[in-house]
């Protein structure tokens, strides 16, 4: 992408046909700003865009306030490190081990006699997201009580 005279630095991230663009400039009284761009097509070969600016001032509170909101965010489909495996096993041995039909058994079993889902976790070994979301597979409990 060609970089104004006023671009300092500018990343480009493709996801989805939308493009974003994170490009750090300097104004023409020194002062540095970000602008994020979002630009998607739309009919006719057009593009939408959407711009935020961030002026020097705003950048570190932003910043702070996105540190915070990202550190609980915990995308579905990334897929899980062995660290992050590893160090799970270490309270849920068995964490992201394929279920088998006796571990399946038992677990309806439990929850049939009326066990909880952190007695059924305790029992298998498991998370308590583990247990919900098997539940759900197995027709046992409905989508939003697995969620």
């Amino acid at each position: 992408m060609k970089q104004n005279q006023n671009t300092i630095n500018s990343e480009k991230v493709l996801l989805d046909g939308k493009v974003f663009f994170f490009d750090l400039k300097e104004a023409k009284n020194g002062n540095k700003y970000l602008a994020i761009t979002q630009s998607k097509p739309v009919e006719d070969d057009n593009f939408e865009r959407i711009k935020m600016i961030l002026f020097e001032n705003e950048i570190e509170a932003f910043n702070e306030a996105m540190s915070k909101v990202l550190k609980d965010f915990k995308p579905r489909w990334r897929k899980p490190t062995e660290a992050y495996i590893t160090e799970l096993r270490k309270k849920h041995p068995m964490a992201f081990q394929p279920w088998s039909k006796e571990n399946e058994e038992l677990l309806i079993s439990m929850y049939n006699e009326g066990k909880d889902i952190p007695a059924l976790a305790s029992a298998l070994q498991r998370q308590e997201g583990a247990i919900r979301a098997r539940l759900n597979k197995l027709g046992l409990i409905e989508k939003s009580a697995a969620a």
